[in-house]
Formats: C-alpha cells, structure tokens, sequence
C-alpha cells in the first residue's frame, strides 16, 4: 500500500509539473499530438455471476489403513504405489518360521489327541460290553456285589476318559485353527478394491502389529473446503460448484454431498464435502480451489487489456467528449472472464481505449 501511495504521489507530481508549463501571451498553444490506431468503448455495468471462492483438499470417499496382525520381517512386497488392486489381492508376504513350527507342532498335537481318543473310545466300548456282561452275572448271583461294583466304576471312568479325549481333540484343532489363522496373518491382502495410495514399508523391515503397511483409497473423491459462516444457508445439499485441481489440470464440477453444521471457533468456518465425478485417478491430499455461486450482481466491467499496469498502480485511459486521452488511475477488482472489476475511477458512461494502447499519448487527441 506504501509502494501506491508512493507512485500515485509521483504521477500526480509530473502531471502537476505538466501543467506549470505556461504559455507566454501570444505564443500559440501547441497542437495536441493525433492518435491513431486504437478501438475505444463505452464503460458499462454489467451483471454478473458473483462467486465466493476457497481452497480445500481432495479426499477418496473411503481410506484403508492395511496393517499387520503379527511382528515379523516381510518377505516380498508384491505392488507398488500408483497399482489398481481388488479387494483379497496379495499385497505383501511377512517371513514366519515361528509360525509355520507352531503350526506344524499342533498339527502333530492335534494327531495325537485323536489316536488318544480312538484309544478311549475303543476302551469306553470294551467297557460297556463287559459291564452288560457283570450285570447278567450280578443277576443271577453268580459274582459277588464287589466285583459288580468294581466293573462299574472302571466302566465309569472308561466314560469320563473318552470325554477328556473328545476334549482334548477339541482343544487341539482349535490350537491348529488359530496357528493356521496366524499363518494366514503373514499374507496382508488388500480389504477393498482401489489404488494403492503410499507404501509405507520396504522389503527386510520389520512389521509391527498395528503399525500401518500401506494406504489404500478407493477411486472415488471429495474435495472438503472451509467456508466462512457467513455463507451459512446459503451452501445448500445437492448444490453444483465449480471444482479446479491446478496441479492435475482439471476442472469440473461437484456436488455438495455433506455440509457440517458445527462452526469452527477459531476461523469461523464449516466444513462442505462436495463429491467430484472424475474418469482420472487422483491422490488424496491435492490442493483445489473451489467457486460458490452466490447468484448475480451488477459490476462495472473493462476489458483485461485496457489496464495499464505499472508495479502495483493500475490505470486506464480515459477519452473526454472532445477526444482528449488522460491516464486515469482506478482501482480494480475481480477479474471476470477475460474482463476486469473496477471499484473505483471510473463511473458508467465514459469511454476508455480499449486496444492499441501503445499507440496512446498522454493529453494526445483521437483522430477524427
């Protein structure tokens, strides 16, 4: 603001320097230089769409964090960032010798406990046939109560050894089920279909349990932006806004999927999601810069290349009804579509040149 004020001083003091130049009584004026080869036009208002305009951040609809269940080194890493996956595709493989021995262990258990159970069963069934047996002889008297009773409870506990038998190998292949399921833990496969956003470990490195593998985004995006709380209300749900992402050369458009209703006490802002429908795969995290229509207002508008521009001084020149050409600073605005805002120094009506500002003398008249 300093620099302006330093040059609009500046300007005003040649131009006073200009005019200090008197002209002796009955010397002749001097004529004023011709100007040729220019176009002009009547300054006009015009409307216009009015836009509020802020940045945000692209998103995917939908982020998998892929993390390991158990520690181990990996082993082979099978994709790369930037790889299109589906969902059960073998993203990478972490090297378990401690896995496969304790599968390989309870399996051998898990063998065992079932000879152990044929064994009981086998003896559950010898039992039961030689009780039936005594209690035909206990009937007509021909062993005595003792002996009964004694075949009896080794009958009983041919039963409850058969039980611990079933059990056991009930234990044991839950044993090898849940080996079998952390040896399924060292496969990390991908839990949904999308692009694989950043690989976050490298072949030798150790996995950590929890600790994050790769990020996978499904190929579907938002962009989320701040709006200030003055546009409450006006930033409605299923609302078309113009969505540019610079750095990917695109521009679209979105639809406002969600609207979050709490204001931030700090900026005094909301937060909008607007959906984007897009055939390219983009990467969460990119900048965007997005325009909310606010609906149209009346604005005084010059072409872009009436606009003289010098450092931060804006000017235009301005033809007077006798074609007399004065530069004219103004101050300027939005630019709208090729044309330029001006806020102040100009009023409806007046003519300005437009094109051939080259050819344009300071205090020159226009031909013709």
């Amino acid at each position: 603001m300093k620099r302006f004020f330093m040059l609009v001083t500046a300007l005003l003091a040649l131009s006073a320097l200009s005019c200090s130049n008197k002209i002796e009584p009955g010397t002749e004026k001097p004529a004023r230089p011709v100007i040729r080869g220019v176009q002009l036009q009547t300054v006009k208002i015009s409307p216009v769409m009015d836009f509020y305009e802020t940045t945000g951040t692209v998103k995917a609809k939908n982020t998998a964090y892929v993390a390991s269940k158990i520690m181990g080194e990996v082993e082979r890493i099978y994709v790369k960032e930037g790889d299109t996956v589906k969902a059960g595709d073998l993203l990478l493989r972490i090297k378990s010798p401690d896995i496969a021995a304790k599968v390989a262990q309870a399996r051998q258990a898990l063998e065992e406990a079932r000879r152990a159970l044929t064994m009981a069963e086998e003896r559950k069934v010898l039992m039961e046939k030689t009780f039936r047996r005594y209690e035909n002889l206990h009937k007509e008297k021909a062993i005595t109560e003792q002996e009964f009773d004694e075949i009896k409870t080794k009958r009983d506990i041919a039963e409850l050894e058969f039980e611990r038998a079933e059990n056991a190998v009930k234990r044991a292949a839950a044993a090898l089920k849940e080996a079998q399921a952390f040896s399924g833990y060292a496969l990390i496969a991908a839990p949904i279909n999308g692009v694989v956003a950043k690989k976050l470990i490298d072949t030798g490195s150790m996995a950590t349990p929890g600790t994050p593998l790769f990020i996978i985004e499904e190929p579907r995006y938002r962009v989320e932006v701040a709006v200030d709380e003055s546009l409450e209300g006006v930033v409605k749900k299923g609302m078309t806004i113009p969505v540019e992402i610079k750095n990917m050369g695109l521009s679209t458009e979105g639809r406002v999927s969600e609207i979050v209703q709490q204001v931030d006490p700090v900026t005094r802002t909301f937060i909008v999601k607007i959906d984007i429908a897009v055939k390219r795969t983009l990467k969460g995290g990119l900048f965007a810069r997005v325009k909310v229509p606010l609906g149209e207002k009346k604005r005084l508008l010059v072409p872009e290349d009436a606009i003289i521009r010098k450092g931060e001084v804006r000017a235009v020149y301005v033809v007077d009804d006798k074609g007399v050409v004065k530069m004219r600073l103004v101050r300027t605005g939005k630019e709208v579509d090729g044309s330029v805002e001006i806020l102040s120094g100009l009023s409806e009506g007046e003519t300005i040149v437009v094109k051939g500002l080259g050819n344009v003398i300071d205090g020159g008249v226009i031909e013709g």
